[in-house]
């Protein structure tokens, strides 16, 4: 082709479809399968066809993404920051549709993943262990892209974890927890939201070993499962500290950190260690009143940038470096 430019049939022939097929990728009237349109487009631009230089893709890709409780501020937080990522790739044609399991049952998220899988090209999901969902995400993995979010289901083939290391986030827990007890040491009372989330057993485990290993005079008092809902964290918490009164130090996973702070005060507890995750608006108000001593969090803002890249580059449209995820530790001072 030394001396002419391309033309549709050379990008055809190039990328082994039909005259037609190109017609309808350059020209946008979409119709076309992801992986033809990202071909066609590839040997259009290596073969510098003029109209496929700067094209924008035709085909709408659609990210399903499934959570839990849409009250829950983390998770608000959360879809500002997908949305806003979604926004700054448009130009890719990425949109995000959102799903909501408001139970924690995993009849409630089948149903959920079962609805996105058939409007959607590629999940991003934050679901818990269960027999039932692990065997519908295998199947389901097979055809369509999917990441988990915050929370892992390990070792299913073709899908991927994105966010940070729990088992670190509990680690730093205990290191934090040990530190601000120093060499008395005392009992701990751990709160988790559902055992089945994988973040929230890996936070126990780096959590418990930490302690085992540096900190010896502290102990786990009792471990409370709240199911991430703040009436029976606020029941849980009241009647943990009613049964012991040495408890000197709280960590706590899920919500409910206003109602554990208000428990502390009007007791007369305000000495025992809090620890929390995310820098919610509330959790950010609790430390700068004293009320909370630390809160670990992860970056809802690079998370939603890797799960939005990696599913556009699972469908050819971005080759960028994929950045990491990481989470902070705040205090008083710097929250």
């Amino acid at each position: 082709m030394v001396g002419r430019k391309a033309s549709l049939a050379d990008v055809a022939a190039a990328a082994g479809v039909s005259i037609g097929t190109v017609d309808r990728v350059i020209n946008g009237r979409g119709n076309v399968k992801a992986e033809t349109e990202h071909r066609v487009l590839e040997c259009a631009r290596e073969l510098r066809l003029d109209r496929a230089l700067n094209l924008r893709p035709t085909r709408i890709l659609r990210l399903g993404v499934i959570l839990q409780n849409r009250s829950n501020p983390f998770y608000k937080a959360m879809v500002e920051a997908l949305k806003q990522c979604a926004s700054d790739y448009s130009y890719l044609n990425v949109q995000l549709v959102f799903y909501f399991y408001e139970r924690l049952t995993y009849r409630d998220v089948l149903q959920s993943v079962e609805t996105a899988a058939r409007a959607c090209d590629g999940l991003l999901i934050d679901v818990f262990e269960h027999p039932q969902v692990r065997e519908l995400l295998q199947k389901l993995s097979v055809a369509l892209p999917i990441f988990t979010l915050v929370s892992d289901i390990p070792d299913i083939a073709g899908v991927d974890y994105i966010g940070v290391d729990p088992r670190a986030e509990g680690r730093v827990a205990g290191e934090l927890m040990g530190r601000f007890l120093g060499k008395t040491g005392g009992q701990i009372l751990l709160i988790t939201g559902l055992q089945s989330f994988h973040c929230h057993e890996q936070r126990e485990m780096g959590f418990r070993s930490v302690l085992r290993d540096r900190f010896p005079n502290c102990s786990l008092a009792k471990l409370i499962e709240s199911r991430d809902d703040r009436d029976s964290t606020e029941l849980l918490v009241k009647s943990a500290l009613a049964e012991n009164r040495n408890i000197a130090g709280i960590y706590n996973m899920p919500v409910g950190s206003r109602e554990i702070a208000e428990i502390l005060q009007s007791t007369g507890m305000q000495h025992v260690i809090f620890i929390s995750h995310e820098l919610t608006d509330e959790n950010r108000g609790l430390l700068k009143q004293g009320l909370i001593d630390a809160v670990i969090d992860q970056d809802r803002a690079s998370e939603a940038r890797v799960a939005v890249q990696k599913f556009l580059a699972h469908y050819g449209r971005y080759e960028g470096q994929i950045g990491p995820t990481e989470f902070r530790i705040y205090l008083r001072e710097n929250c």
